[in-house]
Formats: C-alpha cells, structure tokens, sequence
C-alpha cells in the first residue's frame, strides 16, 4: 500500500507501487537458515572445546582462531537479523529511504566486515591445525602459503570494506554527495574469487601426504568425510559467488542481499563445521570407538600381540636377564599413569573396566622388542 508521506529507497518497477504495509517478503528463509547452521557450528565448536580442554588437555593456537571464528560468527548472526528490521528481504521500492539510510547500509557493512574477518580465522585455524599433523618441511612450506594468502586478503578485504567510501560515512549516508565510493559488488565478486581459491586449496594440500598412510578402512572414510565436507565448503562458495553475480546486475539491493547473505551465513558456519570435525577425533576414540573401529575406549587398535609381555616394574630388579639362548625375542612394557592425557598418538590406552587387562598395566602401555644373540668368542 503506498503512502505518499513516505520515500521509497527505490523507484518502484513499471505497473508497481510501493507497498509498506504487507510487502512482498523472502527474509523468513534466512532466518530460518541462521537458526540451522549456527547451532551447528557451535555444537561442532563445543565439542571440540571439551575435547583440548578435558580429553587432550592441549588448547592451542589454532583452537583459538576457531574460537574467534565462531564468535564472530554469532556477531554476523546477530547483525544480519537486525537488517530485516531495515529492509532485509523486501523489494527496495517497499523500503522506507529512512530505513535504507543509513540503518540498512551501515549494518551492511557491518556484517561484510565481520564475514571477511571470520572466513579468515577459520581457514588460517584449520591450516594451523595441519601444521601438527605432517612434519615435512615442504608441508609446512606450503601450508605457511597458503596461511599469508588467506590472513592477507582477508585482511585486504577487512580494510576495502572499511574503506570503500570517501569519506567514509558515504558508505551507509547517502544525503553525502561529495566523495566516492569503489563499486562493492565488484568487489565481493573478486573477494568471493579468492575464497573459493584458498576452500579448494585447503582441501588438496593434505592429499599427496595422506595418500601414502596406512590406515584402517574406517580412519580412511573419516579423513575422505572432512576432506569432502571441505569440498562441500567450496561448492557452497561458488553458490555463493552466483548470488554475488545476481547482486552485481540489480539495482534491488535489499532484495537480492538475502540470498547473498544467506549463503555467506551458510559457508561461515560450515567452515567452522568443517574444521572442528577435525580436531574431535580423540573425543570419538574416548566416547565413541567403534566409530574408529576400537572395542572399546580404552581397547587396543587392533588384536593384542601374542609375544609374551611384561610390565617393566616386573622386571627384576637385582641380576640380569638369562641371555644365554640363541634367538630369544623380549619385550617389555613402560607403563604411564592412569591419569595420563588422551593425545593423537598410536600408543595403546588400556581401559580400568577392561576385565583382561592386570592391574598394573593399567594406563598406557608402549613395547619395546629386542633380539638376544649368543655370540662366541675365538677362545671359547
């Protein structure tokens, strides 16, 4: 319904009128969407956060970038729920001027900013996490390219936005007619152009080093499932940058911004899914081992050794092993203490509960194998 009182942010089309009361509206979609994925992405994040804190008992650099990720997350969460108070998923000719500018503007910057600042802490976090996992020196060579590649244009892309206008105001005042301003839709499609470089990037730089790995079939579907999520982030990317090419052509900004929006929510959320899933593989080994194919959360990775074994306080403490046989094969086991941390590691973790297992290995256990050969000497 118009209202002559009223100015509309933008002329309406041809046999069309503005219409305040019950306008045209696509906003619920993206409210319903940052319900969905938002939650995820902390669930995924909490659980990842008990297991540094109460099952590794190791919270390290990479752990914190998902941390700001997520929190930056909630504040794009938070800002971009706002805009459908300003005009968010209504026809630009059903939004009041007033409402455009400068609330629907400035929060729109906003939330650029904060998506550009969060896409870069959840892809530097996930390849800080490689660094631990692979030693090789060209690994880490070209992990540490891809870190500057990702922190730099995100950092570019923070400060363009910032800076898009000038003055700056002119970004979300638009009673300023002096100045300049860069065209921002070109922009994000550039922006959305590196993003899906270094999501795609991200996932094939682990492949040619995790190829060459021995690993039980189930440990191999779970690294092909975070590599395939990866993949999944960015095909997401490029959904999105389709979205950006629409927002490039119209004119209908607040219209054509929801599903621009709506799918940078979904890519932030599921990058911060994504490399979380990575990083709780010993709260699955703790709480939930038949997944990586353990008896039990405290069972061996595989059957237990049939050579004969013994806990190294068994051993005796005055004399020396009979070494007097030809080919006699020992092994001797160094037991920690129960208290011990859960880590990454392939060392066994005997569980109190497993009835097989004595007492005094309780905890974990490492073998050592040595032969023993019966040597002569030319005088005897």
């Amino acid at each position: 319904m118009a209202n002559d009182t009223i100015t509309p942010a933008g002329s309406p089309p041809a046999g069309q009128t503005s219409n305040f009361i019950n306008p045209d509206y696509v906003g619920t979609k993206f409210l319903v969407v940052n319900c969905v994925f938002l939650p995820l992405a902390v669930i995924a994040l909490g659980v990842r956060t008990w297991t540094r804190l109460f099952v590794v008992r190791s919270f390290r650099a990479d752990d914190y970038l998902m941390v700001m990720a997520l929190i930056l997350s909630c504040v794009m969460t938070g800002v971009t729920l706002d805009m459908l108070n300003w005009g968010l998923g209504k026809h630009m000719w059903d939004v009041p001027l007033s409402d455009f500018s400068p609330q629907f503007n400035k929060l729109n910057l906003i939330a650029a900013i904060v998506y550009c600042a969060a896409t870069g802490f959840t892809k530097c976090s996930v390849l800080v996490f490689y660094l631990r996992i692979f030693p090789s020196r060209n690994f880490h060579m070209a992990v540490w390219t891809l870190v500057f590649i990702a922190a730099g244009y995100s950092i570019a892309s923070v400060l363009a936005n910032l800076l898009s206008c000038h003055p700056v105001a002119k970004s979300w005042d638009s009673t300023i007619t002096t100045g300049y301003c860069m065209n921002r839709p070109v922009f994000y499609f550039a922006n959305a152009g590196l993003g899906i470089f270094t999501d795609f990037a991200t996932v094939a730089v682990p492949i040619p080093w995790i190829r060459p790995l021995q690993m039980p079939i189930r440990q191999k579907i779970a690294v092909a499932a975070v590599l395939a999520m990866g993949c999944f982030v960015g095909i997401v990317s490029c959904i999105r940058l389709a979205s950006l090419y629409n927002l490039l052509k119209s004119t209908d900004l607040t219209w054509t911004t929801t599903d621009a929006l709506m799918w940078c929510t979904i890519e932030l959320n599921l990058g911060i899914f994504g490399g979380s899933v990575t990083a709780i593989r010993p709260f699955v080994r703790r709480y939930f081992p038949r997944l990586l194919g353990l008896s039990s959360a405290g069972g061996y990775y595989g059957s237990q050794s049939r050579k004969q074994a013994h806990p190294l306080n068994s051993m005796p403490r005055s004399g020396q092993p009979d070494f007097s046989n030809h080919g006699h094969q020992y092994s001797t086991t160094l037991t920690a203490s129960r208290n011990a941390a859960d880590n990454d590691s392939e060392e066994h973790i005997l569980s109190l509960n497993n009835p097989g297992t004595p007492k005094e290995m309780d905890g974990i256990i490492r073998t050592v194998e040595f032969d023993i050969e019966n040597t002569s000497t030319a005088g005897r």
